[in-house]
């Protein structure tokens, strides 16, 4: 599994939910990659390794600075297609589901949305998803490749015990 995870910013920090979910992405993969879109933002991408990313791509463009969708769709694509990335992950907010709903239809990818939870069961990649008034869990997967899921925020906390080092940051 080849896992990328959107790794949303404000004020010059990563945000809480967006490590929650590179901290469980990584109980899930050895090497994850971590992604950080914006102006100004490579001094906040090495600081990703401790919750588990392994590699943190940064595109630092002046266009970025703006938290607008669609320039971030337009570089996620082209990575997610270039880096052979099968899942994208996202901690919930209203620009990553505006991020993550362009994406799915720029690759024609499946996105599950609402998740509370990622397993792998059997070699599959099995999401977790609350219904019927968060009463029941339900599993739901995917048809195709890449897998897009959009994780509820605060579902993992970040664990920054994951790994002790700085993750390689490279520009792309």
């Amino acid at each position: 599994m080849s896992i990328l995870v959107f790794l949303e910013h404000h004020d010059n920090e990563l945000l809480k939910p967006s490590l929650g979910v590179l901290s469980k992405a990584a109980t899930l993969d050895d090497d994850v990659a971590g992604i950080v879109l914006g102006s100004g933002v490579k001094e906040i991408a090495s600081g990703a390794g401790k919750f588990g990313a392994a590699k943190v791509l940064v595109v630092d463009k002046p266009e970025l600075e703006a938290p607008l969708p669609q320039p971030r769709v337009d570089a996620l694509a082209s990575i997610v297609k270039d880096g052979g990335y099968d899942t994208v992950l996202f901690a919930a907010s209203v620009l990553s589901a505006d991020v993550a709903s362009g994406l799915s239809a720029r690759l024609q990818a499946g996105l599950n949305w609402d998740l509370t939870d990622l397993v792998q069961q059997d070699g599959n990649l099995i999401g977790k998803r609350p219904a019927l008034g968060d009463s029941v869990l339900v599993d739901v997967g995917w048809r195709s490749k890449p897998r897009l899921s959009l994780i509820r925020s605060g579902t993992f906390d970040p664990d920054s015990e994951t790994r002790s080092v700085d993750a390689e940051v490279e520009e792309v």
